[in-house]
C-alpha cells in the first residue's frame, strides 16, 4: 500500500479525454484552484473542452487509436505541458492498467485506482472469480477462449442455457455484447462480439452468461483511499438501456428493498477491500424483479466492477451533495477520504438521461452534423460536450450531454427533467430527445416498472407519434421561415394573393402534407391537405383542413412564433442537408421539402446499397459475381463506436464492389452495385453496439 505520508503535489492536471467528461472534470479542477491541460484530435480542434482548458496539446490524427488511445502521445503531452497529474475520465484509457503504470513511471500522479486493482477487475472473468471468493453470487456462465472450435463454443454455451449474453472480457459500455436466443446464431454472434471487442479495447476475449429476465441493473458507488478506508455512496439504478448501454439512471433505486440494498453495500465494499481499492469505482449487480424472492429481499448477482468514474456519477453527486472528481483528486494526492461512512447521507431523488445525436426509430443510427443551437433550461444540471457550432463527427461516441434533475421525490424529479428536455432548443442534428421525453412520461416509468427489457416492452417510445397539432405548427413555421424575404411583416398584404403551395414529406415517407397559405390582413389563411406517400401522384384537390386564426412571425434567425386559434408557441427551424429539423416545447420533427409540383417520374432505382453515416469499412463480405439474397450482409462499417451492417434489400448478383477494408467513406457512399434488382437498395444498416 502507498505510504499515506507520501502526498503527491498536484497543481496541473491533464485530462486524457474529450467531450462532456473532459469539461466536467475541468470544472472541478478550476474550482479547486488548479490548472488544466486538454488533449485533442484533429476533428476536436475547435471543441468546447479545448477552449475550457488552460493549456491544450494536439494529438495528430482523427481516430481514437491515433489519438485518445495513444498512451505514449498522451504521456508526452503531459510532460511537454508541465502537467504533474493525469485524469483519464471514463472510456478510452481509463481502465488500462498499462497506461496507469506508464503514467506513474513517468513521474506523474495517476488519478485513479492502482494498476494492480485495474488488472484484477479489468478482465471480467478474473473479476468474477474474485467476487466469488468474496462470497458475492454470480450469474451462471462460461468462458470462451479464442482457441475454441465452433463446435466447442456451441457445447459450452449450450451448458449455460438460452437466452444468453455474450460479453467482452475487457471493457464495458455495451461494446462487444450480444444477446443470443438460439444455438444457430451463436458462432456469428461470438465472432462479431470478438471483432467489436478488439476494435474497442484491443482484446477480443469474450465469455457468456445466462441472460436473466426480468431483471434490474443496480450498481453501488464505492470509494477507497490510500490509508485503507473504503466507503459506499449508495446505489444507482440503470435498468433502462439501449443496446446494453444505459440511457436513464437514477438514485435511489426506487423499488430496491432496504434489506437488499444493505447486502449490496456490504458485498461491494467487501470486494473493494479485498483488492485494496483506491479511488472511485462502481460494483454492478443484476437483481431479480421480485422483492419477495428471498427472505432477505431480492436476489442479486455480480456483473462487473468498473475501475473508474462512471458516466452516471452526477446522480450520486446530486443526492449526496458531494463532488466525486474532487474526492478522486484528493485521494490521488494521498489524502484520506473526506467523510466516514456514517457521515455520508443522501436526500431527494435524482434522474439522469443521456442525450445522443442518434435516431432511435432508425436503429439508433448515429447522426453527424453541426449543432446549430443548444439551449437547455438551467433548472437542471447539464454536463455537455457541445455548444452551438460544435461539429459532431463519425469518429467518436455520439453522446451530446447528460441532463440531470434533482428534486425532493422521484415524481417531481421526473417532471422537472421532462419539461427541461421538452423545451430544449437543439438544432442541426437528429437526437433521441423525444424518445427520452416519452420514456419519462410513460406509464411504466412512472410506475417504476423499469426492468432491463423496458424498451423491448415499450418499442413505441423509440418513435413517439407527433400529434397533428404539432405537425401543423411545425410546417407553418417551416413555410414562414423559408419565405423569400424575412423582413416582410407577416400577416400583411396590400392586394389579395393566391395561395402558395408547399409540400413536405416525413423522413420515412409515410406521410405527406401540402400547405396552401395566403397572407391576409388579419393573419395567415392556412389549409392543410394530407396524402399517403404510396400514391404515385399527389392529389392536391382532395379536401383539406382549414386552420383557425393563424398568426406567425419570425423571432430570430432560427425561431418562428406560431399561433393557431389563439395558442402561440415558439418553434425552432433548422435546415441541414435538405432535412428540416423543427422543434418546440412539446416535440420535434424532421421533414423533406418536396418540389411544389408532384413528381411525375420514378426515382433513381439502381443506386445500390449505401452507407448510412460516415465511417470506416471493417469488413467486405462479397466479391464481384457473388449471388446475394435480401438480408445478406455485404459490408460492415464502424462509425461512432458502433458497427453497422450494410445489407442487401433485394436478391441480385454483385456487379461491382466499390469499397475495401480500411476505407474511410462518407454518408450515402454506394458500397456495391447489384444486378438483377430494381429496388433502390440504399443503406439499410443493422447498427450494433
Amino acid at each position: 500500500m502507498t505510504d499515506p505520508a507520501a502526498n503527491h503535489t498536484v497543481s496541473r492536471i491533464l485530462v486524457a479525454n474529450r467531450g462532456e467528461i473532459a469539461r466536467r472534470i475541468m470544472a472541478t479542477v478550476r474550482r479547486m484552484g488548479l490548472q488544466t491541460v486538454a488533449v485533442y484530435s484533429d476533428p476536436d480542434a475547435d471543441s468546447p473542452h479545448v477552449r475550457d482548458a488552460d493549456f491544450a496539446v494536439a494529438l495528430p490524427g482523427r481516430t481514437s487509436t491515433q489519438t485518445y488511445l495513444n498512451a505514449d502521445a498522451i504521456i508526452e503531452a503531459a510532460q511537454r505541458s508541465g502537467a504533474d497529474a493525469v485524469h483519464p475520465g471514463y472510456g478510452f484509457l481509463s481502465e488500462n492498467a498499462d497506461f496507469a503504470e506508464a503514467v506513474e513511471t513517468a513521474g506523474l500522479t495517476w488519478i485513479g485506482p492502482t494498476p494492480h486493482s485495474i488488472r484484477q477487475m479489468a478482465y471480467k472473468i478474473k473479476a468474477k472469480q474474485l467476487a466469488a471468493e468474496a462470497g458475492v453470487p454470480l450469474v451462471p456462465g462460461a468462458e470462451l477462449p479464442d482457441d475454441l472450435t465452433d463446435d466447442e463454443v456451441c457445447d459450452r454455451v449450450s451448458s449455460v442455457g438460452f437466452p444468453l449474453l455474450i460479453k467482452a472480457s475487457a471493457g464495458g459500455g455495451g461494446k462487444g455484447m450480444r444477446v443470443v436466443e438460439r444455438l444457430d446464431d451463436v458462432v456469428d454472434a461470438v465472432e462479431a462480439a470478438r471483432r467489436e471487442a478488439r476494435s474497442a479495447f484491443g482484446d477480443g476475449t469474450v465469455f457468456v452468461e445466462r441472460f436473466v429476465q426480468p431483471s434490474r441493473h443496480v450498481e453501488v458507488q464505492v470509494f477507497g483511499d490510500q490509508q485503507g478506508h473504503v466507503v459506499h455512496l449508495f446505489e444507482r439504478e440503470c435498468s433502462i438501456q439501449r443496446r446494453h448501454q444505459k440511457i436513464v439512471e437514477e438514485s435511489p433505486a426506487a423499488r430496491l428493498s432496504a434489506a437488499t440494498a444493505d447486502r449490496m453495500y456490504a458485498a461491494a465494499t467487501a470486494l473493494a477491500r479485498v483488492i485494496g481499492y483506491v479511488g472511485a469505482g462502481t460494483v454492478e449487480f443484476l437483481t431479480t424483479d421480485n422483492p419477495a424472492n428471498t427472505a432477505d429481499g431480492e436476489e442479486f448477482f455480480f456483473l462487473e466492477m468498473n475501475t473508474r468514474l462512471q458516466v452516471e456519477h452526477p446522480v450520486t453527486e446530486a443526492v449526496t451533495g458531494l463532488d466525486l472528481v474532487e474526492w478522486q483528486i484528493r485521494v490521488a494526492r494521498g489524502e484520506a477520504l473526506p467523510l466516514t461512512q456514517g457521515e455520508i447521507t443522501r436526500s431527494g431523488h435524482a434522474i439522469e438521461v443521456r442525450l445522443y445525436a442518434e435516431d432511435p426509430a432508425n436503429g439508433y443510427l448515429p447522426n453527424t452534423g453541426t449543432v446549430s443551437r443548444f439551449d437547455i433550461d438551467p433548472v437542471v444540471r447539464v454536463d455537455s460536450g457541445v455548444e452551438a457550432g460544435t461539429v459532431i463527427s463519425s469518429y467518436y461516441d455520439p453522446m451530446l450531454a447528460k441532463v440531470i434533475a434533482h428534486s425532493a421525490d422521484r415524481t417531481t424529479a421526473a417532471r422537472v427533467l421532462t419539461r427541461a428536455l421538452a423545451t430544449a432548443q437543439i438544432g442541426g442534428v437528429i437526437t433521441n430527445r423525444d424518445s427520452l421525453v416519452a420514456i419519462c412520461r410513460s406509464d411504466d416509468f412512472i410506475a417504476v416498472d423499469t426492468t432491463t427489457d423496458f424498451l423491448d416492452r415499450n418499442p413505441d417510445l423509440l418513435d413517439p407519434p407527433v400529434p397533428q397539432s404539432v405537425i401543423d405548427r411545425h410546417l407553418i413555421a417551416a413555410v414562414v421561415w423559408a419565405s423569400d424575404d424575412h423582413d416582410v411583416p407577416t400577416g400583411w398584404s396590400t392586394v389579395p394573393m393566391p395561395a402558395q403551395l408547399d409540400r413536405f414529406a416525413s423522413l420515412d415517407d409515410r406521410a405527406r402534407f401540402t400547405l396552401a397559405t395566403r397572407w391576409q390582413r388579419d393573419g395567415l389563411a392556412v389549409t392543410i391537405h394530407e396524402s399517403e406517400a404510396a400514391t404515385a401522384v399527389e392529389t392536391y384537390a382532395r379536401e383539406g383542413r382549414d386552420l383557425a386564426a393563424v398568426q406567425a412571425r419570425i423571432l430570430d434567425a432560427d425561431t418562428v412564433f406560431v399561433s393557431i386559434d389563439g395558442i402561440g408557441v415558439p418553434v425552432m427551424v433548422h435546415l441541414e442537408d435538405d432535412i428540416w429539423c423543427i422543434s418546440d416545447g412539446e416535440q420535434s420533427s424532421q421533414w423533406r421539402r418536396l418540389p411544389r409540383h408532384a413528381d411525375t417520374g420514378l426515382g433513381e432505382t439502381s443506386r445500390g446499397p449505401s452507407t448510412p453515416v460516415p465511417g470506416t469499412v471493417t469488413m467486405v463480405n462479397v466479391a464481384v459475381g457473388d449471388r446475394v439474397e435480401a438480408g445478406d450482409c455485404l459490408v460492415v462499417l464502424e462509425a461512432m463506436k458502433m458497427e453497422h451492417r450494410i445489407i442487401a434489400d433485394a436478391a441480385g448478383v454483385i456487379a461491382e464492389v466499390r469499397v475495401a477494408v480500411g476505407d474511410s467513406v462518407d454518408a450515402h457512399t454506394v458500397v456495391a452495385v447489384l444486378e438483377g434488382s430494381s429496388t433502390d437498395s440504399s443503406a439499410k444498416p443493422s447498427g450494433e453496439q
